[in-house]
């Protein structure tokens, strides 16, 4: 997936994120309004959109009896319940792919890389049980990036911290090691638009599905996570500033719509 992706928005991978996150939230409305007529039945989604139709009519024409219309309330209450029901299997269905759509988009949209000159917080927390302040946890940075300050280790928190700074741009290594082992980590600065790992654990079946293609905590190291803080990216759509997730979520929300209408979807 993680190829595939990078694959698709190579066009937009130099700098151009308002383009790629636009091109993949449309083929999301599209794929999933597809998905949602494949597997939704069709004829009896409108068969219920027309009965709901109906009872607002009712109420309208009976305006002036209460019975009536408390009546029709509930019967387009019952309806909306049977609607919902015909949308459940699509729903689910849906879900799947959406899932590791925003996985992908998050590794690319949710940060900016680095520059010269910019400086982020290294945070490395050991497991339950280890002494944070005997493990000798020890940071080694390579070309294009240098220490900003020294260890400082919090034992509360059973965490180390270091502040680096960029020299260069690039994606650099740095090096995390304990008396256990080490592990290289790699650091981006730079504009292009490529997958950033911003953290990193042990191998599950989790951390392959939500932060795929991350180097993995080797088994062996006292570590429970290493996190990289970059800085947030947000989109500037002229009068309004939204994360890549809503941006997201409202482009292809309001593409399905449109296509809804152009194909008939119920």
């Amino acid at each position: 997936m993680t190829q595939f992706f990078s694959f698709i928005l190579r066009p937009f991978e130099n700098g151009n994120a308002h383009g790629g996150l636009i091109f993949i939230s449309v083929i999301t409305g599209a794929v999933m309004l597809f998905l949602f007529k494949l597997t939704s039945n069709q004829e009896a989604m409108k068969v219920v959109k027309a009965k709901i139709g109906a009872y607002f009519l009712e109420m309208r024409l009976y305006k002036d009896d209460v019975r009536a219309v408390v009546s029709s309330q509930r019967r387009i209450l019952r309806a909306n319940m049977s609607y919902m029901k015909l949308a459940l299997i699509p729903a689910a269905v849906m879900i799947v792919p959406v899932i590791l759509i925003m996985v992908q988009l998050n590794l690319r949209y949710v940060t900016d890389g680095l520059m010269p000159g910019d400086t982020a917080m290294i945070k490395v927390k050991v497991a339950e049980g280890t002494d944070v302040m005997r493990e000798g946890i020890r940071l080694k940075t390579g070309p294009g990036v240098e220490k900003a300050s020294p260890a400082v280790r919090i034992a509360s928190l059973g965490e180390t911290d270091w502040k680096i700074r960029i020299k260069d741009e690039g994606i650099h290594d740095i090096v995390v090691s304990t008396g256990a082992g080490e592990m290289t980590l790699p650091v981006y600065s730079t504009n292009r638009i490529v997958p950033v790992f911003t953290i990193f654990k042990k191998s599950s079946i989790l951390e392959v599905i939500l932060n795929p293609g991350a180097p993995r905590i080797p088994s062996a190291l006292p570590f429970e996570s290493i996190e990289i803080k970059y800085p947030e990216k947000s989109f500037n759509w002229g009068f309004f500033s939204l994360s890549w997730m809503w941006s997201f979520l409202i482009i292809s929300m309001l593409f399905g719509v449109v296509l809804k209408f152009l194909f008939k979807v119920e």
